[in-house]
């Protein structure tokens, strides 16, 4: 071999190492949070081995990662991510027992006693309880890289001890079975996990052999199932709310653009998460840019741009403000898959903005080898008060509160009123019209009910056409006119369209404000634009404004009107009532209403109805596997105390549980 050859194969060689399968370390830090789950559905779920949230007992052995491009920097192993499900996998090192004849150490290349050495950790979702077979997708090349154990909980049940693996050596195989001191290769249908009720569970893998490699696993109720190929697919479950819906309720008074109401069509961009981000497929661009129009109030604001940091690439940002760059940023490399947190967040600090100026966000992709590339992942534009940008940014990602509290009524004194529009371009007031209601009712407050107004729109934007819009109103009326006559107790009022019946409206609110007293004001819930407000509080006894209350969620309601602005509505001397943006909770995936869609009470199928046609509506896109009765979290709020203690972020669930109780009573 000549010097030049021998040169060539060098520098191939350093090649290889440099842009081939790279030796990178921290390959054993998990790429998602705890938050992420896999969900049960009709008795079948799927994970990916790699999608663990932690790992435990890792003092001796621990699970590493591989995929087509990495690999852990602990010796040197075959990457055998090829023939995955999702290009990796995990396997337990060091592997220091490959055959029969090298040293078995108990308690440490081996266990025979689950859950003592290398445990790593899933959160799944169960619905169904019950038996669930486990079946599991290994690669093993020799006898003493085949077992694992399974458990439930911190629980290692008799059933989820020894799964076993003989056949299909040298490539990726399925097997259910376990290991006896009769069988060696294993029993079919001896490996399962009894689990008892529904909820979140922690689906635990802990080691019996070192070198043992897995791709993915599967729980399933049918007994005969037997996985194919690579399996059933996999779907990561997203929590609500959101990160940034989460932040964004950090300063009540946050204006929000999230990548919601941004453009999609044309930009580059696609939707990523079920629609919290936006992001840009590698394959396709490597740019996307995407305009929207600033539409809050005119004036100084912190500039919080929430991003996402990537495990592989670092993506360029630029916000411009009128096409004038704001300034750009760039996320972190992060160990895990994607983080979202302070470290993904940028803040402009005391930036003028007006009324109908351009917000634009452009976005670059990066990459840290050539391979593999970040999406440019982000989720939105946060307007804070000015110094409290960077308390947004580094605001915790989640909610201090227990989704399960039963809410007790406590409403405070006083008479309620609601004033909702739902013939503008965004119908959610159809079924939050439909939660208040019912939540009225159930509370035992109808009497306190003295106004109740729709369709507060009072002039027509081009996002909605004529005939649609007269479409909304039937729509309202009959939200409001069929659930008060179904849940009972309203027959003392009457249901006006604000537009339609403008004259009776104003009227019949400011007769509502003119009779509150100190002992007996007046809540006026804000669900839709102001002017209907205004025009009563003008036409009512302006002495009587002390004892009024104006209780508002969302800044866009507030600076929606066609003829009052927010401030001339303080101006009447009402008192604010501002509670955090109730789109938090109240604003879910549309299976996260399947209890009253079931429902065999046809008052609960009712109100989801009202949900689910604003669902289907085909003016707005934004509510497309949404439910939204958002507006309805004020009527919580008043009904559970309001200023005395009231829920200033109500869930799904509470909204359940008072419906349902008052339903089975």
């Amino acid at each position: 071999m000549n010097r030049a050859t021998a040169l060539g194969i060098a520098i191939l060689s350093s090649l290889s190492a440099l842009f081939g399968q790279q030796e990178v370390a921290n390959m054993h830090l998990p790429i998602l949070e705890e938050q992420h789950y896999f969900e049960e559905k009709n008795g079948v779920v799927a994970v990916e081995a790699e999608y663990y949230f932690k790992q435990s007992k890792t003092a001796q052995r621990q699970w590493y990662r591989y995929n087509k491009h990495e690999s852990p920097n602990l010796g040197k192993h075959a990457n055998y991510s090829g023939d995955t499900s999702n290009n990796g996998y995990i396997k337990i090192l060091p592997d220091t027992r490959a055959t029969h004849d090298d040293k078995l150490i108990r308690g440490e290349n081996f266990s025979n006693t689950p859950g003592q050495l290398a445990v790593v950790h899933y959160r799944v979702k169960i619905n169904t309880p019950g038996r669930y077979y486990v079946w599991a997708r290994a690669h093993s090349t020799g006898s003493e890289d085949n077992g694992v154990h399974v458990g439930l909980n911190g629980t290692w049940p008799e059933q989820g001890q020894r799964m076993q693996w003989c056949d299909g050596k040298n490539k990726w195989t399925w097997a259910s079975k376990q290991r006896t001191k009769e069988v060696h290769c294993g029993v079919p249908h001896e490996i399962y996990l009894d689990i008892p009720t529904a909820g979140y569970h922690d689906i635990q893998f802990s080691m019996r052999e070192d070198g043992f490699a897995m791709d993915k696993f599967v729980l399933v109720q049918d007994k005969d199932f037997v996985p194919t190929e690579k399996g059933p697919r996999v779907r990561i479950q997203w929590p609500e709310p959101s990160y940034y819906e989460v932040i964004s309720t950090s300063v009540i008074t946050n204006k929000t653009l999230p990548v919601a109401d941004f453009p999609l069509e044309g930009t580059g961009y696609y939707k990523d998460a079920g629609g919290r981000w936006l992001g840009i497929n590698p394959n396709k661009n490597k740019k996307a840019s995407t305009t929207m129009a600033f539409s809050f109030e005119s004036g100084t604001y912190d500039v919080v741009f929430v991003g996402v940091g990537e495990h592989d690439g670092r993506s360029k940002f630029t916000v411009l403000i009128n096409e004038k760059p704001l300034g750009t940023f760039s996320p972190a490399l992060t160990q895990k898959w994607f983080v979202e947190g302070k470290s993904a967040n940028k803040v402009w600090e005391k930036v003028q903005l007006k009324e109908g100026d351009k917000i634009t966000v452009r976005s670059e992709i990066g990459s840290k080898d050539g391979k593999e590339w970040a999406r440019a992942r982000w989720s939105g534009l946060i307007f804070a008060p000015v110094g409290k940008g960077k308390t947004v940014a580094n605001a915790p990602g989640a909610l201090p509160l227990d989704a399960n509290e039963a809410p007790t009524i406590n409403p405070p004194k006083g008479r309620i009123a609601v004033v909702a529009d739902g013939n503008s371009p965004d119908p959610d007031d159809l079924g939050g019209t439909a939660v208040s209601i019912a939540l009225l009712s159930a509370a035992g407050l109808q009497d306190r009910l003295v106004h109740y107004s729709h369709s507060c729109d009072l002039e027509r934007v081009d996002r909605i056409s004529e005939r649609a819009e007269r479409e909304r109103h039937a729509l309202m009326q009959a939200a409001c006119d069929v659930t008060a006559r179904r849940w009972g107790g309203f027959d003392h009022l009457t249901f006006f369209d604000a537009k339609w019946q403008q004259k009776e409206t104003v009227a019949d609110l400011a007769k509502a404000i003119d009779a509150s007293t100190p002992q007996d004001p007046l809540w006026i819930i804000e669900a839709g634009e102001p002017d209907i407000i205004g025009l009563a509080l003008e036409a009512s006894n302006k002495e009587k404004h002390n004892y009024v209350k104006v209780v508002t969620h969302h800044p866009a309601n507030d600076d929606a009107g066609d003829f009052y602005t927010w401030q001339q509505i303080l101006d009447f001397g009402v008192e604010e009532v501002r509670i955090p943006d109730q789109n938090v909770n109240l604003k879910v995936n549309l299976d996260k209403w399947d209890w009253a869609k079931n429902h065999p009470d046809p008052r609960i199928q009712w109100v989801w109805l009202q949900g689910k046609i604003a669902e289907v509506d085909d003016v707005v896109r934004f509510q497309k596997g949404k439910w939204d009765c958002s507006d309805a979290g004020m009527v919580l709020y008043w009904i559970t105390g309001a200023t005395n203690g009231g829920l200033q972020l109500g869930t799904v669930d509470q909204v359940k549980r008072l419906l349902l109780d008052h339903v089975e009573k």
